[in-house]
């Protein structure tokens, strides 16, 4: 037997039978290679152009442990707090394998294994090999060598005994191969669509170990082999190439800095058999980081800004409507507030869709589900004058401007748009798969049937990715 001992450098997998071989805990493993030499100060004849401070201190340095009946599996380099061993693009497996009993033990290996499945009920199914790297821990060699010479197996596995203890080290590789083609890997991913028809979407990694023993009775002598396996959540890191740059409000920043914002267009057209008089199309111009890449952690600032004649906006947002109301500060939402509004109990609606196509057999079919919910809240009305000329002719206050008037009314709200925290991948194209997600705007009448008014739905591409553009505050020391 053996115990699992902390110490200050983690933890460590120590024998309690003095007789037993034990391998150092880092035997095996080759260290790693420091990169070279680099100062971020230029010279006197150079200048920084561009400057990207590296994060802080980002890898963990806690274990990931996994005990099974006559194995244990410490996996180093994780996050004590996530249930399950994460990797990034290229990530090695860098641990300890601690063997309950060594006797009869002829072989010991480990595989990563990866696989992606596809499903649609009325198309059928397809799947790909992600990653299958098998590497053999620890062999007998006598009994190799026995076997050939069909010498008695049983007694020759006693000659060497496996160590009790055995390093483990494979790395993740870059791309894998189909259809002719070299595709990144995809992150560990599941996503299940139970309508019609049915769709099914797996990326999963695996991490399995297999123990081979030799059984005897007798003169007749057969191998046994038991594996025991974990799931491995590969998450490949990315991050936006600069931050989100915002001063007081998004209204505030776009005038000091208007290239770092961008406005999306768009109009709540009229319908067309409407009869109502007075009804226009309702001007929608909202405001977005030009970044338009965004941690799933990010919290997605913008600008919505409404222009159209009084009539046409009392149409979309009665009086009593709680958009109108400036003195509520948005709150933290909770789900059934977020699940309200996505049932279409809001008038103005800011959400994240995520877009999940696949294609089996030649068929593409495409799921589309939120993973986010935006909260608004009324500001001031600027007169930002952007949706037309009129405004700057008409120069009326919004609340100077009588019903019957055709003059332009500007209705202003800010607000912020986060992903669910369930969310832990962000978007990806594979062979056959694509994940990709979009800024949603919806406007929809109280009454839609009966509203001289067509509902509006303005879909925006963006991407998700892992990381902020700066994970923690504290710098690198480099950086300081």
């Amino acid at each position: 037997m053996f115990d699992i001992i902390t110490a200050n450098s983690g933890y460590r997998l120590i024998k309690t039978e003095p007789q037993a071989g034990r391998l150092a805990p880092e035997s095996g493993l080759a260290p790693a290679s420091l990169p070279p030499t680099y100062s971020i100060q230029p010279y006197t004849d150079e200048e920084t152009v561009a400057f990207t401070p590296r994060a802080g201190i980002a890898t963990p340095h806690g274990h990931f442990v996994r005990q099974w009946p006559q194995a244990t599996l410490i996996l180093k380099d994780q996050d004590p707090e996530t249930r399950l061993p994460t990797y990034s693009r290229g990530g090695r497996v860098i641990g300890e394998l601690g063997i309950t009993n060594p006797d009869r033990i002829i072989k010991v290996t480990v595989k990563l294994s990866g696989h992606m499945s596809l499903s649609v009920a009325d198309s059928g199914s397809t799947g790909a090999t992600l990653v299958s790297a098998t590497h053999v821990l620890w062999k007998c060699a006598a009994h190799t060598h026995n076997k050939n010479q069909h010498q008695d197996n049983g007694s020759s596995a006693t000659e060497q005994k496996c160590p009790s203890i055995l390093p483990i080290h494979i790395q993740f590789p870059q791309s894998y191969q189909a259809e002719g083609k070299h595709w990144r890997l995809p992150p560990s991913f599941e996503a299940t669509f139970l309508g019609i028809p049915a769709m099914f979407v797996r990326c999963l990694y695996t991490l399995s170990v297999t123990i081979t023993r030799m059984r005897s009775y007798h003169l007749a002598s057969w191998t046994t082999n038991k594996t025991y396996m974990t799931l491995v959540n590969f998450r490949p890191r990315t991050r936006p190439h600069r931050p989100i740059v915002m001063l007081d409000s998004v209204y505030a920043s776009i005038k000091p800095v208007p290239e770092e914002w961008l406005q999306v267009v768009a109009s709540m057209c009229v319908q067309p058999r409407s009869q109502a008089k007075g009804i226009r199309p309702i001007e929608c111009h909202l405001f977005i980081p030009s970044i338009q890449t965004f941690a799933l952690t990010d919290t997605i600032p913008f600008h919505l800004q409404l222009c159209s004649s009084l009539k046409s906006l009392r149409e979309l947002l009665p009086p009593s409507s709680a958009l109108l109301h400036t003195d509520a500060q948005a709150n933290a939402l909770s789900k059934a507030d977020e699940y309200r509004l996505l049932g279409g109990d809001a008038a103005i609606r800011v959400s994240i869709a995520r877009q999940v196509v696949v294609e089996v057999n030649g068929r593409k079919r495409i799921r589309t589900f939120p993973c986010g919910v935006g909260r608004l809240w009324p500001v001031p009305p600027h007169n930002l004058k952007v949706a037309s000329d009129r405004a700057n002719a008409a120069n009326l206050p919004q609340y100077d401007v009588d019903l019957d008037s055709d003059a332009d009314v500007y209705l202003d709200w800010q607000g912020e748009v986060k992903c669910w925290a369930e969310v832990t991948a962000g978007g990806f194209s594979t062979s056959s798969l694509l994940v990709k997600d979009f800024l949603v705007l919806a406007l929809t009448p109280p009454n839609p049937r009966s509203s001289p008014l067509a509902p509006l739905q303005l879909s925006h591409p963006i991407r998700l990715v892992t990381d902020s553009w700066i994970d923690v505050d504290v710098l690198h020391p480099g950086d300081r």
